[in-house]
């Protein structure tokens, strides 16, 4: 039975990203599409002897000159990124500038790292005074969603959900259920996250990281392959907008998927180990939410950071719900981990897929590793009709996401 039936339908009308291919979802696309690389060494890391992984996938330079003066010195990088890929969403969704009313939904992992390190130098040193207003408005949590808020005049309901990796996917469910309430009719949603290298340096400490690749940067990040040995960290911003479905069609805008369903749980046996289980009752809880079978997905967009014990947990979970039959991709190979962003940047994708009818593969999935289930996985690009898709995001600590989208 659809649960949803007495609410109404949530659809997506606009996209905006920024990713390390670019600024645009264009950029996204035609990387992805592309296989192109943009893993690379990072020279801060090369620096940091007892730190093995050395590479990374940054976001190149941004020309912000765009951006008044008054509302940049606010923002930090994450915040930049959202600056751009907002004003993307809202463009493709036929908004000028925010319509009244607009929810906010956006998160990261993290506030910026750079920031606060340059905070913490000057009051370490007994400078204090030297801490600047715009600084302490870059570091709030939810700073990146405070100022990109202001600068575009979002005026309606805001949370800036954080539930580390997955975060943008997060937040894409919280707006909808926003939506189906009647707490906000429209909803700007998704995550960003700027990369500073204590992030590989702290994932490296919890042995997570690629470092066999490190001369080959390109081939470091491998989800679900049989030389796999961990992610890579990333950067970025994506951002959906979303809105009723009797709104969209009665202003004419063109509908790219419907949010089906979205599900959330939480593991409790370990904080930084998943559990196949979780998962399991993560993702079926979405398909009994869309009164939907496993046989109705046609596609899994898994979260698949490839660590050894996240890619095998994840597989084994999809492997129990929907057998070896559906077709698996992760996009970690192409972008590395966007953290905070993934879940959004990775469903901008899966809609591209959806529209062009492609299955796009998983990069560096070379062997489909032997502690990974048997399933069908994509290894080359393929035309593939999509009509609903499952996508997964899972944090470390324990946060599960599972979103359904429908053509």
């Amino acid at each position: 039975m659809d649960i949803r039936a007495n609410f109404p339908k949530v659809v997506i009308t606009g996209l905006g990203a920024v990713s390390p291919y670019g600024v645009g979802v264009g950029a996204l696309k035609n990387g992805l599409y592309e296989g192109a690389d943009c893993i690379h060494r990072v020279e801060e890391l090369e620096k940091l002897s007892l730190v093995k992984t050395k590479v990374a996938a940054t976001v190149q330079e941004i020309d912000y000159s765009s951006i008044p003066r008054q509302r940049r010195r606010s923002m930090s990088r994450m915040s930049v990124y959202a600056y751009y890929a907002a004003q993307e969403a809202l463009a493709q969704a036929g908004y000028a500038q925010a319509p009244e009313g607009l929810g906010f939904f956006m998160g990261s992992t993290l506030n910026s790292i750079s920031v606060w390190l340059d905070v913490c130098t000057q009051c370490l040193g007994g400078h204090a005074e030297l801490v600047k207003t715009s600084s302490f408005l870059q570091i709030m949590n939810h700073s990146p969603q405070a100022v990109v808020g202001q600068a575009l005049k979002i005026n309606g309901p805001s949370f800036a959900g954080a539930a580390a990796c997955a975060t943008g996917l997060f937040n894409i469910g919280l707006a909808a259920s926003a939506i189906q309430s009647g707490l906000t009719a429209q909803a700007l949603c998704g995550g960003t996250e700027e990369y500073h290298p204590m992030f590989s340096a702290c994932f490296d400490i919890m042995q997570a990281t690629s470092h066999r690749f490190n001369d080959q940067p390109a081939l470091s990040c491998r989800p679900f392959d049989a030389q796999r040995d961990g992610l890579v960290c990333s950067e970025g911003c994506g951002l959906l907008f979303l809105e009723r479905e009797d709104l969209a069609l009665a202003r004419g805008a063109r509908i790219l998927g419907e949010v089906a369903s979205f599900s959330s749980n939480t593991e409790t046996e370990n904080i930084a180990n998943p559990s196949a289980q979780t998962m399991r009752f993560c993702m079926q809880s979405a398909l009994d939410k869309a009164g939907l079978t496993a046989k109705d997905i046609d596609f899994v967009n898994a979260h698949a950071t490839a660590t050894l014990a996240g890619d095998a947990a994840e597989s084994a979970a999809i492997h129990q719900v929907f057998g070896s039959s559906v077709k698996v991709n992760s996009f970690k190979g192409h972008l590395g981990h966007t953290m905070g962003a993934a879940g959004a940047l990775e469903l901008i994708a899966c809609l591209h897929m959806m529209q062009d009818g492609v299955a796009l593969p998983t990069k560096n999935l070379q062997t489909p590793a032997p502690d990974c289930a048997p399933l069908d996985y994509v290894r080359q690009k393929e035309n593939f009709t999509i009509r609903t898709l499952l996508k997964n995001s899972f944090a470390i600590g324990g946060n599960n996401c599972s979103l359904i989208v429908r053509r």
